[in-house]
């Protein structure tokens, strides 16, 4: 893989491109942007073209540096990320290596443990060990911090020594998903490169090119993932295939009007999905309300095409199309609450049954 397989991200490639012709690079960048948009592939192909024997602004991913680097098996790039607190050391060893082998896997894969996790202060004590030693045999050193937030603020105190006197020879790349929760010090320190949404036509044709996806699938997954291809696999490899199932509860149970149902449902599915989920359900639901109306007015190509039955049923509850438009319009007043105000999930999904609840009821009584 090279820089011209990364899914979009025009600026910040054409920003390491140039830099790299130059011989102009930043001791430190802190590439920046949502899960699952290329931040770490991106800085593994730095690395790559760092340190490629070709000799160019570019990996040639032919050679024995780019192939060690892309196993991660590189003894001059260090790659440090968040990890369960030890407990049993056997263990916590199995499941590193299991997180390995996904990313070398697939690149854009979010992974992650079962557990919390952090970056503790013995890993960047250990990095500033090694980094002031020459590289064993890499033309420089290379350092990548994946989910730099999750550092402890003795984790992040102790790099920010390493970021004020990098070594001369040694480029660190941190990566976050959260920029607001890394300490100002750090920000500062480091070449900040921003990563944009991918275009949901890029994740469409990723996902049918790379993995097959029927094109149905790959068009609705590129619709919800909100511009994440990492999200995007998620969801087609299953791990929240329940997601559209438990969105559909929440209409039915809305639609129905029973208050002690409504509350039942949107509990229960508070207990299964965390809150980026929930954000991913609302899209869900934003998309249902979509398809219903445009089913009434005849237009064949849905997004949730295998679920054109269940919103068939569903719509017959709408008499009006109107009402359908009011829906969807709750559905992403509700949604961009939740997400930019911080309001309460609860409060919102209770909310919107409610509100779909009262259409439904004025729309009977109307007719």
């Amino acid at each position: 893989m090279s820089f011209d397989k990364i899914l979009d991200q025009k600026v910040p490639k054409k920003i390491l491109t140039g830099a790299l012709k130059k011989n102009l690079l930043a001791s430190s960048y802190l590439f920046y942007g949502e899960e699952g948009t290329g931040k770490w592939v991106t800085a593994l192909e730095l690395a790559k073209a760092i340190n490629c024997e070709s000799n160019t602004a570019e990996a040639c991913d032919r050679c024995p540096s780019c192939r060690k680097i892309e196993r991660l098996a590189h003894p001059d790039v260090k790659v440090i990320f968040p990890v369960p607190s030890a407990k049993s050391k056997d263990k916590d060893e199995k499941e590193i290596e299991a997180y390995k082998k996904v990313k070398i896997r697939e690149p854009y894969t979010i992974a992650g443990f079962d557990r919390a996790v952090n970056i503790p202060v013995e890993q960047i004590r250990s990095l500033q060990r090694d980094i002031y030693l020459k590289p064993f045999e890499a033309k420089r050193k290379v350092v990548i911090i994946a989910e730099a937030e999750k550092m402890h603020n003795s984790s992040a105190n102790s790099l920010l020594k390493t970021l004020e006197e990098p070594p001369a020879d040694v480029n660190l790349i941190l990566t976050s998903s959260d920029f607001n929760k890394l300490l100002p010090t750090i920000v500062s320190r480091c070449q900040q490169i921003r990563f944009g949404r991918i275009s949901a036509e890029s994740i469409r044709n990723k996902l049918v090119t790379d993995y097959q996806a029927e094109t149905e699938k790959a068009i609705y997954l590129a619709h919800i993932c909100n511009g994440s291809y990492g999200k995007a696999l998620e969801l087609l490899h299953g791990e929240k295939e329940d997601l559209r199932q438990d969105g559909l509860r929440l209409l039915s149970a809305a639609v129905e009007g029973k208050t002690t149902s409504i509350l039942e449902t949107v509990n229960e599915v508070l207990g299964r999905w965390d809150r980026n989920s929930i954000q991913e359900m609302f899209k869900f639901l934003g998309s249902a309300f979509r398809d219903m109306y445009m089913e009434r007015e005849g237009e064949a190509r849905l997004l949730n095409s295998d679920l054109q039955g269940d919103l068939l049923k569903l719509s017959q509850r709408f008499a009006r199309q109107n009402t359908i438009e009011h829906a969807f319009q709750t559905v992403d007043r509700i949604r961009f609450d939740c997400q930019a105000r911080n309001a309460s999930q609860k409060l919102g999904l209770v909310s919107l049954c409610l509100k779909i609840k009262e259409l439904v009821r004025k729309t009977e009584n109307t007719i």
